[in-house]
């Protein structure tokens, strides 16, 4: 198979004027030097005091002799310290590995121990296992509390309070690996996807470069309440602040909250999930006050129906949509679907997740590598400059998902004649629910541990509220059965909550082939006739 078969490289515009990531805060502090830059749940920072936040982390992971490529991990809600520590990190020479905060003992332990993370700032809301995590690693872990001071360990507060706050004088390559996030995996653990300078930085600049984004202005306000361990908050994040904007943060994603944020502070834009929109407008309609001035909500994971653009409509006026479609892999969005392509009455559009940005190369192929026409249903496959370096310390896995210069999306889809691309199915049975992205295999592992349970296959149903819901289907041991809660209580010990089935069907016998294995498919369609 030729991956390079059909097309030449992707256009790369020039960047000879672009301001990279870890250059955002120093950006800021030149323009707006006390403008507010990152309002968090229990403090702020201007641009100015983020800039010098970033540059004392960085003299002190410089002091403590760490080299360049040094994994530093951070564990904790939404937050404008962990902003600090991936600017520090990146003038420092070294990589921030941001950790799911909802992760379990053992799924912290592994990423820690997996990234070789040489030390973990940690939030008071995840002590417990943080601390649990350092205690199974060892002397080769340190830990670094973002409140408190422990033993001859300072806390990271005081750390970014002392010292030297002009930027280090360090010789960096665009191509050196700044951030670690890790995915969720089909082999059940997760992959740490290393992204450079350049690629967090191109994907950035195509994405302000794109007309969608030209009514912004200096005195637009975001808001996010998306997670920062994930590339899609992370970039919508970093997107304000390399216009120099107030970007307000939350870790709180309650309707409540958010419209309370959105009022408070006169919120121009947001990046959210469906399912959270449409609780947002709940929230609206019944508080009876006045709807924020919300000019364009920008969102992803699922398609917007036509019935909740026009509810958003009615209840924030001419109110725009733009919808990301993307992946940790490519550093974040590949297509969009942009405000003006929006049209309720083009309900058919609405299904689709937009075109392809400047720099990337979309492509629909068969299971041989052949490029498809306009209309066939194939896997997506992307080629970009923003590309990942690739999974950390797993060549194979690298090399099954880049062929070439092509990354393998593993989503099911198709193209049509003007360049829309519609999702069919997922190829690697990942399931959404709530905008996180969740494999079977991963739950199932969690649940075969239960004394009761014989086999068990794991598959998304639809949900209205959360885009999907996790429903375990389940053959019981002989003489044993276990009621839903049971199974959430015990697989919460090693898996996140948001991994855990909210749905549980039981059956006297799994659907499964003449050799033995079970039929993922087969279940799916049983849990759509139920």
């Amino acid at each position: 198979m030729n991956p390079d078969n059909s097309t030449n490289a992707p256009f790369v515009p020039r960047f000879d004027n672009m301001l990279f990531v870890g250059d955002y805060a120093t950006h800021g502090a030149k323009r707006f030097s006390d403008r507010i830059a990152i309002l968090g749940d229990t403090g702020q920072l201007s641009y100015r005091e983020l800039d010098e936040a970033s540059n004392r982390f960085a003299h002190h992971l410089l002091a403590r002799g760490f080299k360049p490529g040094a994994r530093v991990g951070y564990l904790g809600k939404n937050s404008e310290l962990l902003f600090v520590a991936l600017f520090g990190c990146i003038r420092a020479g070294c990589v921030l590995v941001p950790i799911n905060w909802r992760y379990a003992l053992p799924e912290v332990t592994y990423v820690s121990d997996d990234a070789e993370l040489a030390l973990l700032i940690y939030g008071p809301e995840v002590a417990p296992v943080a601390i649990g995590a350092g205690e199974k690693l060892g002397a080769k872990l340190a830990l670094m509390s973002t409140v408190e001071p422990s033993g001859n360990e300072p806390s990271f507060q005081q750390v970014i309070g002392a010292g030297p706050s002009t930027r280090p004088v360090l010789n960096l390559d665009p191509d050196d690996g700044v951030l670690q996030l890790y995915t969720s995996g089909t082999t059940g653990k997760p992959k740490g996807v290393v992204l450079s300078h350049r690629a967090i930085s191109i994907a950035r600049w195509v994405e302000m470069g794109a007309p969608a984004w030209a009514d912004w202005n200096d005195d637009d306000v975001i808001l996010s309440a998306m997670p920062n361990f994930h590339s899609g908050g992370l970039a919508w994040m970093l997107i304000g602040m390399l216009r120099s904007l107030t970007c307000v943060l939350t870790a709180d994603p309650s309707p409540a909250n958010l419209l309370a944020l959105s009022v408070r502070h006169d919120v121009t834009r947001t990046f959210i999930v469906p399912s959270v929109v449409r609780l947002l407008l709940d929230a609206v309609e019944a508080s009876g006050e006045p709807a924020p001035p919300i000019k364009t909500i920008y969102y992803g994971a699922a398609p917007m129906d036509t019935a909740l653009i026009a509810r958003c409509i009615k209840v924030f006026g001419q109110c725009g949509f733009g919808q990301f479609y993307g992946m940790t892999e490519t550093a974040g969005s590949v297509t969009f679907l942009a405000p003006g392509e929006h049209d309720v009455t083009r309900p058919e559009r609405l299904r689709s997740v937009g075109r392809a940005l400047p720099c990337y190369d979309i492509e629909i192929r068969d299971p041989s590598g052949k490029a498809l026409q306009p209309g066939e249903h194939g896997e997506l496959w992307v080629r970009t400059p923003t590309m990942m370096k690739g999974y950390w310390q797993l060549p194979d896995a690298t090399s099954e998902a880049l062929l070439g210069d092509w990354y393998r999306t593993g989503d099911g889809a198709y193209m049509d004649a003007e360049g829309y691309v519609f999702l069919t199915d997922r190829i690697k049975d990942m399931i959404i629910t709530g905008g996180e992205n969740v494999y079977p295999i991963e739950v199932e592992a969690a649940l075969r541990l239960h004394p009761a349970i014989g086999e068990v296959v794991v598959v998304g149903v639809p949900d209205e509220k959360w885009g999907e819901s996790i429903c375990a289907v389940v053959e019981w041991r002989a003489g044993k059965s276990a009621t839903l809660e049971e199974l959430r209580e015990f697989a919460r010990q090693h898996i996140a909550a948001y991994k855990l089935p909210r749905v549980l069907r039981d059956t006297a016998l799994l659907p499964r082939t003449a050799t033995g294995k079970l039929q993922r498919g087969e279940v799916r369609k049983q849990t759509a006739r139920w």
